[in-house]
C-alpha cells in the first residue's frame, strides 16, 4: 500500500529529503546508502523500506541511477544512485 501512494504522491516527503543528502556528497548503491542514511539520521529503515522512496525519486528527476558490475564480488551487479541537477537544486531550498 505505501510503495502505491508513495508512487502516486507529487511532493517531496521527509524521508525523500534525508535520502538526497544522503546523496548529496557521492553516488552510493543501496547498500550503502541504508548505511550512510541509518548512520546520519541514527535510524534502523531497512533498504527494503527506503526502496520506494528512491524509485519515486528517480521517476521525478531528483536522482539518476545505473548498473555497475563488481569485479571483487563475482561479477555481482549493484545499481549506482546520484543526484542530478533537479536533486541539488531541491537541497539547495
Amino acid at each position: 500500500m505505501y510503495f502505491y501512494h508513495r508512487l502516486m504522491s507529487k511532493k517531496l516527503n521527509k524521508i525523500d529529503m534525508l535520502l538526497l543528502k544522503s546523496l548529496a556528497e557521492k553516488p552510493l548503491y543501496g547498500l550503502k546508502i541504508e548505511e550512510e542514511f541509518n548512520k546520519l539520521y541514527n535510524s534502523d529503515l531497512s533498504i527494503n523500506s527506503l526502496y520506494p522512496n528512491l524509485e519515486w525519486l528517480e521517476k521525478n528527476e531528483f536522482i539518476s541511477s545505473w548498473w555497475v558490475e563488481e569485479e571483487f564480488q563475482g561479477g555481482k551487479r549493484r545499481r549506482c544512485y546520484e543526484l542530478t541537477p533537479k536533486g541539488k537544486q531541491a537541497l539547495e531550498k
